[in-house]
């Protein structure tokens, strides 16, 4: 009998330490999102790819996004999307948003539009929330980058 109590304390505090090495909330390990591709499909119409990371050891149901999206510190794009997908455990996943702008006008002339064109490449300001479920806050998200111009 003496090894039974044994035997379970020893489970007791094998599985309570288990729990305590868990994380809480997604809170400790945000997703991510960034940019990972951007591609004018139309005269004013682009693609945007948007790559999603989830740095947490399970899976995480996204059952949708909103963001804003500014190109050389100027508003250029805003939306969102039901668009359900999940985020494998420490891995990544890729959505697609398409949004309407003029670009070029969006530039305007001068030098900082030829110098950004001959570049081909922008900097870029990602902001927004994700959605995990109803019952659960968003995650609000925040990058920074550059991006090369996939341009036509």
């Amino acid at each position: 009998m003496h090894n039974i109590s044994k035997t379970i304390l020893l489970l007791f505090l094998g599985l309570l330490t288990a729990c305590a090495n868990m994380p809480t909330s997604l809170d400790q390990a945000k997703p991510e999102v960034s940019v990972a591709d951007f591609k004018q499909i139309s005269a004013e119409k682009y693609r945007i790819k948007l790559r999603l990371k989830n740095p947490n050891p399970v899976p995480i149901p996204v059952t949708g996004l909103n963001y804003k999206l500014q190109i050389n510190d100027k508003e250029f794009a805003e939306g969102e999307s039901k668009e359900s997908i999940t985020i494998p455990a420490s891995g990544e996943e890729f959505l697609e948003v398409d949004v309407a702008s003029n670009l070029k006008s969006f530039l305007g002339g001068g030098v900082d539009a030829v110098t950004t064109l001959f570049k081909r490449q922008v900097n870029y300001r990602l902001s927004g929330n994700l959605s995990i479920s109803d019952s659960v806050p968003q995650f609000p998200f925040e990058q920074t980058g550059e991006i090369p111009l996939g341009l036509k």
